[in-house]
């Protein structure tokens, strides 16, 4: 899957972002999301508050991560989700 990620302040966006997409990809239909970028502590406070955790096991993140460079289908949330784990 071809994608781009542009990581740019908002008031520093104009028509050389667009000009760029579309050079990037043609004519082809594309997708487009904006939105604020999360930061390091954005993440971090939402994990903390969270009520559980995630402990995968080597082996299975290795797993995953082999399935995803063979671009095989998995569904990465209900592998991740099998190890959830209470607070």
């Amino acid at each position: 899957m071809d994608s781009l990620v542009f990581h740019i302040d908002a008031d520093k966006a104009g028509t050389n972002l667009v000009e760029s997409i579309k050079a990037y990809f043609g004519n082809r239909r594309i997708q487009v999301i904006v939105k604020p970028e999360e930061t390091a502590a954005d993440v971090i406070a939402r994990n903390e508050a969270a009520d559980h955790d995630y402990a995968l096991p080597y082996d299975d993140i290795a797993r995953i991560a082999d399935a995803l460079e063979r671009n095989e289908p998995i569904d990465v949330t209900a592998e991740v989700k099998k190890f959830v784990a209470t607070k």
